[in-house]
């Protein structure tokens, strides 16, 4: 092949792995080559007792796709329950397995069937399956072939999932970009215009068209300058589907803009756990709330924001400064009571603590 057009392919190849999708394809055909069936089985959005088959390969009658399989149900069920390989040479015969699946699995003329769970960094985020129409048996080799692949799919992923940040990172900036420049020159020139008018309610004099016309001026300068301020709030929104972490990093520069002092933002896991927008709306809420604390009484020289997640799954986010500390006599405001309010209805804490090293520590946790 000329090296020019292998190039080209390697570059649409790797490009293709960037999409989640066509990640999970890859590692399914890789897959199906030791059977005739293939699928992957995704937890669903709101239940991760439940798997969605969220893409198929080789089947016949289309049955399979986004079938709701739930936890310990079937072969690809029980993987999803004990994140174990495991396999079965003669499903309908098999006594390791429920059977709840069998009239789909009959239609499909499969047989046998080997599943491996799909994991990253101590994460399951699927099962891989393979079916064969065959008489025959999967054993350890097969089932070695197929974790590997399972570990491929992962790494692809994981890449996927962060080349999928990167992007919304890019979008979110460049909102934000736009607008800025929205703001200082349409907003300014709105203003201008709007003051302009206002200038010139005396020189009209009496004459009644031109006060009607002078008062139509300035109510549609009005509208203009509403609906530019509607247009700037939709662009800096952060869209549902963006990460914790992109909302947290806009609120340091933010913070860091408005006093001059260093915020910085450290993410302690590369895939902090997912919140639903609801939670991370409150989880945001709270970190500027805190921010504004630091900045109104801390006196502080700087003041980092940290994510963590904890062992059983939620999310630890504490803001610490550098600043003079809690006086002996801290009582919570409004502002820190609504907080506390807020995340205690969704099952989290927040404590204010002084640091050891002097400053402030603020420490929310919140479970998934």
């Amino acid at each position: 092949m000329d090296p020019t057009a292998r190039l080209i392919r390697e570059h649409v190849e790797l490009v293709g792995l960037l999409d989640r999708r066509a990640a999970v394809r890859a590692a399914l055909d890789l897959l199906s080559s030791e059977g005739d069936v293939a699928w992957v089985g995704e937890p669903a959005e709101d239940d991760a007792a439940e798997l969605t088959l969220a893409q198929v390969t080789g089947d016949r009658t289309g049955l399979l796709r986004g079938l709701a399989v739930p936890r310990g149900l079937g072969l690809t069920g029980k993987v999803h329950g004990t994140a174990a390989p495991a396999w079965v040479d003669d499903y309908f015969g098999s006594g390791e397995i429920t059977h709840t699946f069998d009239r789909l699995i009959d239609r499909e003329g499969i047989r046998r069937l080997l599943a491996v769970p799909v994991r990253r960094e101590g994460h399951l985020l699927g099962v891989l399956a393979v079916g064969a129409r065959s008489a025959g048996t999967f054993g350890d080799r097969a089932a070695e072939r197929a974790e590997a692949v399972a570990d491929e799919a992962a790494l692809a992923v994981a890449v996927a999932e962060r080349a999928r940040l990167a992007r919304e990172v890019a979008v979110y900036e460049e909102r934000n970009r736009l607008a800025a420049e929205l703001h200082d020159s349409v907003g300014a020139l709105l203003f201008a215009i709007g003051s302009g008018v206002a200038g010139l309610d005396d020189a009209v004099g009496a004459d009644p068209e031109l006060r009607s016309r002078l008062a139509r001026l300035q109510e549609q300068a009005s509208e203009a300058s509403a609906a530019l301020r509607d247009s700037l709030r939709t662009l800096r929104a952060s869209p549902a589907t963006l990460a914790l972490s992109v909302a947290l990093r806009a609120d340091c520069s933010a913070f860091s803009d408005r006093t001059g002092l260093p915020a910085e933002l450290v993410m302690l896991d590369d895939d902090p756990p997912a919140l639903p927008p609801s939670r991370t709306e409150v989880v945001v809420a709270a970190v500027r709330e805190a921010l504004l604390n630091v900045e109104k009484h801390a006196h502080a020289a700087a003041v980092v924001v940290c994510v963590a997640s904890r062992p059983d799954g939620g999310l630890i986010v504490t803001v610490t400064d550098d600043g003079v500390g809690l006086p002996p006599d801290h009582r919570a405001g409004i502002g820190l009571a609504t907080t506390t309010e807020a995340l205690a209805r969704l099952g989290g804490a927040l404590r204010v603590l002084p640091d050891q090293q002097g400053g402030t520590v603020w420490r929310l946790e919140l479970p998934c």
